[in-house]
């Protein structure tokens, strides 16, 4: 608190003789100011302790990385926490810390971001910094506003400088066999020996069918859990299963849900009806009989492949949010038995 009422003072200060300065000088422009007014804080805050980047961000390393480097096509799971210069918290990734701002839910995984190196949706001055660190480091990056566009020149995101802290949890050259690789460990964990019926794609029975098998070209009602494999529940139709995973809602359907079965001759057709099951899900049910029970899991492809789904809800302190691109879902399926 004291260091707070300390840099503000010097702030007040320091503000007044940046401006008169850039009114005695007119080529000085806004990011010159703001290059005075945080190189200011550094000084005052952090006694010029701070390690400086040639474009003009400031950094910190609060955890040594240990493990593989970074590439600049590689998809990097990351830990985020930004905050203000005061040092207030914006929003955060970490599960605690949503709790601390009171702002945590259920229907919230708290898992690392994915961010795809060298494809423009990283911040230009993260991506800097990511570059230069390995698996398991942590960093604090003072980003000035013009390091926080996505291409030189573009958009910024940010009218002024944030402090994010950044944690690189792991660094992916090949989502495809991470997926796979992921697929089977799960499988080795909780269903040992079960075979895929294709390629990152896999079907457990729970209770056997008593009836017919799900005829092709018809619609068919079933009950779900969806998982992903970390065991976080991100949506169900079973009201019984919404309150005791903590994700009900009033406005949610607890019905059976319709999905269509194609006929043989549809199986690689794409719908664009957003209302209709993924081809996971689908498929799952292609391999089941009236009264069935099932597990299901597999890579997504099968499931919102690159794209990811957006969040039903938005939690403001929260990050992350509904379905990540890339990322493998189980389904337990319940196809009740036929009237």
């Amino acid at each position: 608190m004291k260091k707070r009422i300390f840099y503000l003072m010097a702030l007040a200060v320091f503000l007044p003789v940046a401006i008169s300065s850039c009114a005695r000088t007119p080529e000085e422009n806004v990011k010159e100011l703001h290059e005075k007014v945080l190189a200011a804080h550094v000084k005052i805050v952090h006694l010029d302790t701070l390690q400086k980047t040639e474009s003009g961000l400031y950094y910190t390393i609060l955890q040594q990385g240990s493990g593989r480097e970074n590439t600049d096509s590689a998809m990097v799971f990351i830990r985020e926490t930004i905050r203000d210069l005061q040092y207030d918290i914006n929003a955060s990734t970490d599960e605690a810390v949503a709790r601390q701002l009171g702002a945590f839910s259920y229907a919230n995984a708290y898992i690392p971001l994915q961010w795809p190196m060298g494809a423009y949706s990283i911040l230009r001055g993260l991506e800097e910094m990511l570059l230069v660190m390995r698996e398991g480091e942590i960093r604090r990056i003072w980003l000035p506003y013009w390091l926080s566009n996505y291409t030189e020149g573009g958009s910024t995101e940010n009218s002024s400088t944030l402090v994010y802290d950044l944690e690189l949890v792991k660094v992916v050259d090949d989502m495809d066999s991470y997926q796979i690789d992921t697929l089977e460990a799960f499988r080795d964990r909780h269903y040992p020996g079960v075979d895929s019926l294709a390629k990152g794609f896999y079907k457990v029975t729970l209770v056997p069918g008593t009836g017919d098998s799900l005829k092709r070209g018809t619609s068919v009602g079933a009950y779900y859990i969806g998982k992903f494999l970390n065991g976080h529940v991100f949506d169900t139709n079973v009201a019984d299963s919404a309150l005791k995973y903590r994700i009900y809602s009033d406005e949610a359907s607890y019905t059976l849900f319709d999905v269509m079965i194609p006929a043989a001759d549809d199986d690689d057709k794409k719908s664009d009806d957003e209302e209709s099951a993924i081809a996971g899900f689908v498929k799952c049910m292609q391999e089941m009989r009236y009264g069935e029970q099932a597990i299901c899991f597999f890579h997504s492809d099968y499931g919102y492949k690159e794209s990811g789904s957006s969040a039903s809800s938005q939690v403001s302190s929260y990050l992350g949010g509904g379905i990540p691109a890339y990322m493998p879902l189980c389904f337990w399926i319940s196809v009740p038995p036929k009237d």
